[in-house]
């Protein structure tokens, strides 16, 4: 598990690595099914126990966010929780509007704060966790993503099916002991083919300071199995320009080329080489004070490129392959309100 930061945002319902994914909370190599799963999370906290979860559920996030007692608020309860402070995470939160397409881009430059525990850890689910439950929430086709970057979205998709896609996330947090971790579930129907389920543990992660911000990534397999994502750098998207893929080619060991990347999330079906696998990221935050609500934001991108499996990666048309095929990417996102419950 590798890059660990959970995707669910609240306000806004627009439609997100192993090896390497847990973004602080990561797993180097495969280990045990409760490692072996990464997943996007962000939390940002600052509830003292599950009583403040329950008697606060019914705030209003968008109310949250633009009260003018968040910063203060969210300090004083780091400080008896003796965590620090966050003040990037904390200023994105107190400045952004209720608006959702504002809160997606606000995300986007929330750094993950996070730290990894030891892979074989698993977090003890007992009355001092607090879940955060999305429920299933709707994907939807964007051409401009969150992160600014423009997707490709023709008429017709080459990728996903004309079907609902869906998310959900389910967070767990224990803040006495300083801890997360979470499920994740997708309903995906690639294009020609019949629905399929994603479900998967993100393993566990420490948390530092608040409000939390968790994010993580991970590769879905076309037959509803899961794997790491080989990309290293923990990015919401594939590329991270018109014409420069995420880089995965800086690990030590275990790294996939850009070749074979390119290859797993490819869904041209007369290229040979495509595995029709799906990129997956996820982040998560928590906007309130008290730590009752949360926001998260779930992607999930795919490609059509028939030149990816070449191999020659030679220039197509004036255009590099690597920037043909960034062309082709096809980007779901979506987002829902998570309210805080203590676990039953």
């Amino acid at each position: 598990m590798k890059n660990f930061k959970i995707i669910f945002k609240s306000i806004l319902f627009i439609a997100t690595y192993f090896s390497y994914s847990y973004a602080v909370v990561s797993t180097p190599t495969p280990a045990t099914t409760n490692i072996v799963n990464q997943m996007s999370s962000s939390m940002s906290h600052s509830v003292v126990n599950s009583s403040n979860v329950i008697n606060n559920s019914q705030n209003v996030t968008s109310n949250l966010i633009n009260s003018t007692n968040l910063k203060q608020d969210i300090k004083e309860n780091a400080e008896k929780l003796d965590l620090k402070v966050d003040e990037g995470a904390l200023s994105a939160l107190s400045n952004v509007s209720s608006d959702s397409k504002e809160i997606a881009k606000e995300m986007e430059k929330m750094k993950d704060n996070i730290e990894e525990k030891d892979h074989d850890y698993v977090m003890t689910l007992d009355q001092d966790v607090v879940v955060y439950d999305s429920g299933w929430f709707a994907l939807e086709r964007v051409e401009t993503g969150s992160n600014g970057l423009t997707y490709n979205k023709p008429s017709t998709s080459d990728v996903f099916a004309d079907a609902v896609q869906e998310g959900r996330g389910k967070v767990y947090v224990n803040f006495n002991k300083k801890e997360m971790s979470a499920d994740m579930y997708t309903r995906i129907t690639l294009k020609g083919a019949s629905q399929v389920q994603h479900e998967w543990n993100t393993g566990s992660a420490g948390i530092t300071s608040l409000p939390v911000v968790a994010s993580t990534v991970r590769g879905l397999k076309s037959d509803g199995n899961t794997d790491f994502d080989e990309f290293v750098d923990i990015n919401s998207s594939m590329q991270i320009s018109p014409t420069e893929l995420a880089a995965n080619y800086t690990c030590d060991t275990g790294c996939k080329s850009k070749q074979e990347l390119m290859d797993w999330y490819n869904h041209d079906t007369n290229n040979s080489d495509a595995d029709k696998r799906l990129f997956f990221y996820g982040k998560f935050t928590t906007v309130d004070a008290s730590g009752s609500t949360g926001n998260g934001q779930i992607i999930i991108e795919g490609a059509h490129d028939l030149e990816a499996g070449t191999g020659t990666m030679a220039p197509v048309g004036g255009k590099s392959q690597t920037q043909t095929y960034i062309e082709s990417i096809e980007r779901l996102e979506g987002s829902a309100t998570i309210v805080g419950k203590a676990l039953e």
